[in-house]
């Protein structure tokens, strides 16, 4: 007897699961700390460097990666641009776990607080008896893997995709296509949950997922200019505990 195939679900994380801090102001304040706590944590492996600097050799490597690259489509890995700017730059060979590590203490002041939203975890566990759940978040991989364990969630997910790591931003249709790669399952059982309505829902329905909208009061203002009325497939962000009877809804 065929089994049913177990349907897949794809999480957003920032906005969506995660709540961090998006004031321009404060990310600006933020990251200008994490690059001098960056610096000074080189200084344990004899490397002496103003955060100006540091910050300076790390955007022309960017820069450097871009050449000939769309930014809007393509996605830089931080992890690697910063082991590849340590090696030929300062002279400083380091394991990736270390370069990870580093960049995750960078980030976590940088993001300044994180926190999850009411109701994600609990959701999460009851979906997780059901479905098979996924990341796939605009991020660097290379410190979301260490933040959702810190918040305690990465237990109910079975993959994790992160556009550094797949190398194409959300906002091409090959990073919804390599999700499926991974995950194994065909568009139509499959469904992308995101506060992004833009990336996060238009593009995916566009290859056939299912799609449901984590109206978030912080960033929802940012599309309503893409439609003329609320999608149906919607639930607000106080009421994601919802999520599972709207998942359920779609799916049959």
């Amino acid at each position: 007897m065929r089994t049913e195939p177990k349907k897949v679900i794809l999480f957003d994380v920032y906005q969506t699961l995660i709540d961090i801090d998006i004031n321009d102001e404060n990310k600006k304040r933020n990251q200008t700390n994490a690059w001098e706590n960056l610096a000074k944590s080189l200084e344990q492996y004899g490397v002496r460097i103003s955060p100006a600097e540091l910050r300076e050799l790390n955007e022309k490597k960017q820069e450097s990666f871009y050449v000939g690259k769309d930014k809007k489509i393509q996605h830089h890995n931080f992890c690697k641009l910063l082991g590849q700017l340590l090696k030929e730059d300062l002279s400083v060979e380091l394991p990736q776990e270390e370069i990870c590590s580093l960049i995750y203490e960078y980030h976590k002041i940088a993001r300044g607080y994180a926190r999850l939203y009411p109701g994600v975890a609990e959701t999460l566990a009851l979906l997780k008896e059901k479905y098979t759940l996924s990341i796939a978040s605009y991020t660097q991989g290379c410190f979301t893997k260490s933040e959702l364990i810190e918040l305690g969630i990465d237990k109910y997910f079975s993959y994790f995709v992160y556009t550094s790591d797949i190398g194409f931003h959300k906002a091409s249709s090959k990073f919804y296509e390599r999700c499926l790669e991974i995950t194994g399952e065909k568009a139509e059982n499959c469904a992308m949950v995101g506060d992004n309505y833009d990336v996060d829902i238009l593009i995916p329905q566009k290859l056939g997922l299912k799609t449901v909208w984590i109206k978030n009061p912080l960033t929802a203002h940012q599309h309503t200019h893409l439609f003329e009325q609320e999608p149906k497939d919607m639930i607000n962000l106080e009421e994601f505990d919802k999520l599972p009877e709207v998942i359920e809804k779609i799916f049959n």
